[in-house]
């Protein structure tokens, strides 16, 4: 008897957590909801992977390009048990919401990038482009390294941006009703200010444009 609940055990387990892939066709944004954990991996064709608990509960739509990966309407909010491997080919706009987390395994090399952050979600991203546009609103967190020529930075509502390792040539940076933000920038650094925030500067710009309206504080660092 004993054997039996310990193999009945093992099939439970089992049968809870898997792995499975799907095709989902041809994508260039991905938004990701309910506190999945989730990698991107750059790749020859696009499919996701996924592995953890109530795999079969996970919803993947492809609609117009846009791939939105969340739970279904009963494991709403109950995503952090599962694990997503998302492998794409061209991608353009990396979108988190509800508390996801999202990691991207490898230097993205492209012209451009856009990564949106929302309601607690985080995103970690290696980036060698031209341009990156960042927003971070509502308690979300971006944390970004490497290089860009131009970067537009709207941080919103308690947003964070860690942006201290993406150096760039020329960084705009908009921040309002509180909210964090590190930038690096060499020749020019526009901050704007509205209701409160947070900006520590670095690499030393050229030009340091500061606009503020109630509240706020811009520090340079050396």
């Amino acid at each position: 008897m004993k054997k039996l609940i310990i193999a009945l055990l093992l099939v439970a387990t089992t049968g809870t957590y898997a792995q499975e892939t799907r095709d989902v066709g041809d994508f260039t944004e991905v938004k990701v909801f309910d506190r999945m954990r989730v990698n991107l991996i750059k790749s020859s064709d696009n499919k996701v992977i996924l592995k953890g608990k109530d795999t079969e509960d996970i919803e993947l739509v492809n609609k117009d390009g846009v791939l939105k990966i969340r739970m279904d309407i009963d494991k709403i909010f109950d995503g952090n048990e599962t694990f997503v491997e998302i492998h794409y080919n061209n991608l353009r706009v990396i979108d988190g919401n509800e508390g996801a987390e999202i990691v991207v395994n490898e230097l993205i090399e492209q012209p451009k990038i856009e990564i949106r952050v929302q309601e607690g979600a985080q995103v970690k991203a290696g980036l060698e482009v031209e341009n990156a546009e960042m927003r971070a609103v509502t308690g979300g967190i971006i944390n970004a390294s490497g290089t860009a020529k131009n970067q537009n930075v709207e941080v919103n509502t308690g947003g964070i941006y860690e942006g201290k390792s993406l150096e760039t040539t020329d960084t705009y940076l908009r921040i309002q009703a509180g909210g964090e933000a590190d930038i690096f920038a060499r020749r020019t650094a526009e901050v704007k200010i509205r209701a409160g925030g947070d900006v520590h500067v670095y690499g030393n710009p050229t030009e340091l444009i500061k606009d503020k309206f109630i509240g706020g504080r811009v520090t340079v660092m050396k």
